[in-house]
């Protein structure tokens, strides 16, 4: 069977799927498809590891609305290009387990107000190009190097509507960035001192709301392709 998107679940909260088991995708190891969607489930069964085992050669994924606190194991040949968890439950940015997403290119965690820490590293991504982490509630310093290792292709990175943020002028890892966006995410670092003097190949920054003042006459050396 080959399915361009398969949806499971509900698209209304009112009857919300009760419990997802191990092993209830087991069905679909058969199934050619090229998007998957898992929408409202109300809780995931204690240890259930099993979510990717038969949906790791899909192209998409999206996991909405789910009470997920974890990611679940990657499989080594997983394809999966494009993945969204929007609503989901972390507690922190789960890098090092989606860091097993070698085909990776986009990377969406949006919506997550239980998201606060971010001190995994994504790490060997190198077809990784976008990044969105908005609408969370980040907070974190040694924003940006530190955190992505050996992903050299990330052009798009997404940190707006979190909490604080402190920018060190260390963006040695992500040099290639294109797009910032930062906007109402309370930031510490920009306008004291050059902190984007590294990111000679940014085209679009957008620090608005942001309590950032000021002081500094070279708060934006370095943009030249801005």
């Amino acid at each position: 069977l080959q399915v361009s998107r398969l949806i499971v679940g509900e698209f209304r909260d009112s009857e919300r799927l009760q419990d997802f088991e191990r092993g209830l995708l087991s069905g679909l190891c058969q199934v050619q498809m090229e998007e998957f969607v898992l929408i409202c489930f109300k809780g995931f069964e204690y240890h259930t590891d099993t979510l990717f085992n038969c949906i790791g050669n899909v192209s998409t994924i999206r996991l909405v609305d789910l009470r997920l606190e974890e990611i679940s194991e990657v499989p080594l040949w997983s394809k999966v290009k494009h993945l969204e968890c929007k609503k989901c439950h972390f507690e922190e940015v789960p890098a090092a387990k989606l860091s097993l997403f070698k085909e990776l290119r986009v990377l969406r965690i949006t919506k997550n107000k239980r998201l606060r820490n971010f001190k995994q590293k994504f790490n060997s991504l190198s077809n990784l190009e976008v990044i969105e982490l908005s609408e969370n509630s980040l907070t974190f310093s040694g924003c940006c190097s530190p955190q992505f290792e050996n992903c050299p292709n990330l052009k798009h990175l997404n940190l707006s509507f979190n909490s604080n943020i402190k920018l060190t002028g260390d963006f040695a890892n992500v040099k290639n960035l294109l797009y910032l966006d930062l906007q109402h995410t309370t930031l510490f670092g920009p306008g004291s001192y050059p902190v984007f003097l590294s990111l000679q190949r940014l085209i679009y920054l957008d620090i608005s709301h942001t309590k950032t003042e000021v002081k500094s006459q070279c708060t934006f050396c370095g943009l030249n392709s801005l």
